[in-house]
């Protein structure tokens, strides 16, 4: 969890060109438009600030540190294979099917709940510079993402040697893993919107998120296979975060993704941006003053 992480440096803000931390845009024609050329057209053109930002809340986390974010990748490596030893078993599953599947799900997982956990810190963590200086409200979304798809990129190399020795040949459907990769990250961003917005204005929400993630592994085929049984199936079926991790883990393991998970990923990805793009016209003007 990056969570507690300190407020980026100013000097590395005043090292970017003022065109990366102010971008100009077009003149919108109605307020609504206006709010969101703001604050997600403008944040999106200034991907220099909160690329900088995200890595530099990588560095200071880790400064001092010999190996640096590569120690979340061998808790997380060791964690998987001890993981993976004793479910294999209490499942009655070859290691050789169960590792790949639970080093590719709970990997992805992995970065969904780092983000949403964030997700409720976005802007208050941000709060001085908020209150400092005018930059889109998606800058600070994005440094959320950013620094945690960094740390899903060190983590990633985990199921590298665990396809290899476990001979997971990749096919031509693995392609479909970063196609699955990038909507998974659509969903991210406005998922990260909302709930910043939402944890912002009402505090209570940071404890229900952080317990809605604690109970959504366990409801969530990640450490365990649906299998035949139909009320597992169910619980699939209706688990958003399924269809998530579906888009990219059956692509490693060398399969298509169902198309139920392709319709459920774009169909949130359509209503979650919506929601994002109301709350962010309806809020926007009052977030300073809640942080």
């Amino acid at each position: 969890m990056l969570s507690n992480l300190s407020e980026v440096r100013p000097s590395r803000l005043a090292s970017l060109p003022p065109k990366a931390i102010a971008p100009s845009v077009a003149a919108p024609r109605s307020p609504a438009a206006a709010v969101l050329s703001q604050e997600l057209i403008a944040g999106f053109q200034a991907w220099p600030v909160w690329m900088v930002m995200g890595w530099d809340d990588i560095r200071q986390r880790y400064r001092r540190s010999v190996l640096g974010p590569f120690w979340i990748t061998m808790s997380m490596g060791v964690f998987i294979l001890v993981l993976s030893i004793i479910y294999s078993r209490l499942f009655h599953t070859r290691l050789e099917v169960y590792m790949p599947f639970l080093t590719a799900g709970y990997i992805v997982w992995g970065f969904i709940s780092a983000s949403t956990n964030e997700a409720c810190n976005v802007f208050q963590e941000s709060g001085r510079i908020i209150k400092q200086i005018k930059l889109p409200y998606s800058v600070y979304v994005m440094r959320v993402v950013c620094r945690n798809f960094i740390v899903f990129l060190h983590t990633i190399v985990i199921y590298v040697p665990v396809a290899i020795y476990f001979k997971v040949v990749p096919t031509p459907m693995s392609l479909l893993a970063v196609a699955g990769l990038l909507l998974v990250v659509v969903n991210q961003i406005w998922l990260t919107i909302v709930i910043g917005i939402f944890s912002t204005r009402y505090r209570d929400i940071t404890p229900i998120v952080a317990t809605a993630i604690q109970l959504l592994i366990f409801a969530t085929p990640i450490m365990w296979m649906v299998g035949s049984a139909r009320s597992l199936q169910l619980v699939a079926d209706f688990n958003p975060a399924y269809h998530l991790i579906e888009l990219v883990r059956a692509p490693f393991l060398g399969m298509a993704p169902q198309p139920l998970s392709w319709i459920v990923g774009i169909g949130m990805a359509i209503i979650g941006w919506g929601l994002a793009a109301a709350l962010l016209v309806r809020t926007a003007r009052r977030i300073v003053y809640w942080v």
